[in-house]
Parts: structure tokens; sequence; C-alpha cells
């Protein structure tokens, strides 16, 4: 089977791939407490300097990520039978580095079986992407209507002020159950039917505002980099939690801008519940009004008290549990890589506590030895 899925996937490939997604995770580890630290520093700054930090982050781990691939493709095969002389030191620690470095070592040795099951999750998610994709293109043609003139005109002079040169097109859904942006070159903000006569026109133009702010910033980049991450990396928590960070800061933004344009604070807070009542759960690729898992009373929280949120408890005493873990490892390891861990022809072998006493005991029983021979020499000296 194993030699079967080497000719699907070739050998150098399945171990670049495995390795790149090793290294992901402590590099994954070292992101989430950056991203950590920039939620406790940036706790009173605006919404758009955490959002640029957090997306810059996301574009270093990606730029990390592609250079790792290109090193391990020009790295040697994993192979050598030299075994870390870190291991050698009976501690507990040197135990945790050879469990690691076994682990290591099957993943290196089933690195074909490793790769195609990766890549058969990356393309079922990938596939659930694209028909997310589909779902939204086919949203945007399935029971919507034209709005009244007067919307188009409003809609017309809300993009001036937002400086929005693309054509735009407003519609009713008889499907969509929130405000949603759907496509790219040509945006279409779709409106739940019904609620424009629900609601009042400043309300209205708040919710538009809202939706233009997306346009206007181009979240979709950024929103189609984290789908495509999350797709790659759908094994690795610290990306995963980031992408949920960044999701919120962009609502924030988007917040923010629309209450520069209204200064209507209390009128921006009753559209926003009133939206509330109608939240579903959106399809990933869209943008919509309430964000990807809504959010709403965080985003209602941060505007009644002019505070950004910060870390909850459960993130901060897994950020503190992963600076510890990091910081042991940094102070403690070896200077061997992690290859050379893997290289080991057993894995890392595990240190034989026993050793110290038996090289003791032996030590003892040469001492005796010699003390016996000296005796017996004494012995035939002293005979007659």
């Amino acid at each position: 089977m194993e030699q079967r899925l080497q000719h699907f996937l070739p050998g150098n490939i399945s171990q670049a791939l495995c390795q790149t997604l090793v290294h992901s995770l402590w590099q994954g580890t070292l992101l989430a407490l950056l991203a950590g630290f920039v939620m406790v520093l940036t706790k009173r700054s605006g919404a758009a300097l955490r959002y640029r930090l957090l997306t810059g982050l996301l574009l270093l781990f990606t730029l990390c990520l592609f250079c790792t691939l290109f090193f391990e493709l020009q790295a040697p095969p994993l192979t050598g039978n030299q075994i870390p002389e870190a291991l050698e030191h009976g501690n507990l620690w040197a135990v945790l580095l050879s469990d690691l470095g076994s682990g290591l070592k099957y993943i290196n040795e089933h690195a074909a079986a490793v790769s195609v099951f990766w890549l058969a999750i990356v393309v079922l998610k990938a596939l659930r992407l694209l028909f997310g994709f589909y779902t939204l293109n086919r949203l945007k043609k399935v029971k919507v209507h034209q709005v009244t003139a007067f919307w188009e005109a409003q809609l017309t002079r809300l993009a001036k002020t937002m400086d929005i040169k693309r054509a735009l097109i407003l519609l009713e859904s008889g499907i969509a159950k929130v405000p949603v942006v759907i496509g790219y070159l040509k945006p279409v903000i779709l409106l739940p039917i019904g609620l424009i006569n629900s609601l009042e026109q400043r309300e209205v133009e708040a919710i538009l505002l809202h939706e233009l702010a997306h346009i206007r910033r181009n979240d979709h980049l950024v929103n189609l980099l984290q789908s495509l991450l999350e797709t790659l990396l759908f094994f690795n928590p610290a990306v995963l939690w980031l992408s949920h960070l960044i999701r919120a800061e962009r609502e924030n933004c988007c917040d923010d801008m629309v209450l520069y344009h209204t200064q209507n604070k209390v009128g921006y807070i009753k559209a926003l519940v009133r939206f509330e009542e109608h939240r579903v759960t959106t399809l990933q690729p869209a943008l919509a009004f309430t964000g990807q898992n809504g959010g709403m009373v965080q985003r209602l929280e941060r505007m009644v008290n002019n505070r950004n949120s910060t870390l909850n408890k459960l993130e901060v005493m897994g950020l503190a549990l992963l600076l510890v873990i990091t910081s042991l490892f940094v102070v403690l390891s070896p200077a061997n890589s992690i290859r050379s861990v893997i290289k080991s022809p057993q894995g890392a072998v595990k240190p034989d506590f026993n050793r110290s006493e038996q090289a003791a005991r032996e030590r003892e029983l040469k001492k005796k030895a010699e003390v016996d021979a000296s005796k017996r020499r004494g012995q035939q000296d002293n005979s007659p």
C-alpha cells in the first residue's frame, strides 16, 4: 500500500509536504503568541490598526509557509543513522524529545500516506468551498427583485461618499436572511425582502454603508486568503483562531466607518438589533452584515462602551500555556534540529535511566577484580 502511494506522490514531495505541515504547527504557535500580544497591547487602539497588524501576521505566516515548503523541497531526504547527542542524557526533557522524535520519524516513514490523507481532506474541503461560491452565485439570481429607483439613487449617493466608483447592484432577496455582499468585480448587495419597508430610512442607509465599507476596503481579498488557509491548514488551531480574530476586527472596522459617516450611534445600534433578529449562519465566502459567526453581542458592547474586546480567560490560559512550553523548549532543547531528531534509525532512542547505575556496578566489579588480582599477586610474591 505504501509503495502504491509513493507512486502516486513521489517521496521527495511527500516528505516536503509532511515536514511543511509539521513546521506549520510550531510556526502557528508563534503566530498565536504574537496575535495574543497584539490583542493585549492594542486594547485602546482603533480597530483599523488591530486589523492591519493581525492581517500582517497572517501574510507573514503565509510567506513562512511557502518558504518552508521551498526549502524542504530543496533539502536532501531524511536518512541517516546518527542519534542526537542530546538524547543520550537521562532526563525528562530528553524523554519528551525522544517521544517527539519517534512521532516525527513515524510521520516521515509514512509520508506518502500522510500526504495523500491530507490531500484528500483538502480536496473535500475545497469542493465544499467551491460549492459555497456556486451557491452564492445562484443566490443573486434566484428569487431576487429590483429595488425602487429611490433606493438605487440612495445607493449611488452613499457609494460616492465612500469614494466607490465601481458599478453596484442592489437587490432584494427572498432567500437571504441578512444583508450580504456577493461578487468582487461587480458587487451585488442583497437585502432580505421586506426589510427596507420595515426599517427607517436612516437605518437602511446605515446597513448599506456597512456593506459599502466592505467593498471600499476590498475585504474580499483577505477573506479569500483566509478561506484558502483554513482549507489547507484545517488542523492548525492557531490559524483558525487568528482567522476568527481577523473577521471580528473586520466587522469592527466597518462599524467604525458607518459611525464616522452617520454620526448616529444609537440609530446604528438599533439597526444592528433589528437585523440580529433575522440572523442566520451565512456561507463563508460572503461578507455578511452580522459577520461570519454573528459576534453581534461583542460588536454592540464595543460601540456602547467605546472599548475594544480583549482575550477571554480561556484564550489567556491557552496562550500562557503555549508561552511556557515555548520558553522551556527554547531553554532546554538541544542544538539539534527536528530533522536531526528524525534521522535516528529508531526515531529518538529513549534514554535508559539505569545506565548510570549499571556503569557504577561495572566500575565496582572492575575495581574488585583489580583488588583480587592485586591480592593474588601479593600472595604469589610471599609464597616460598
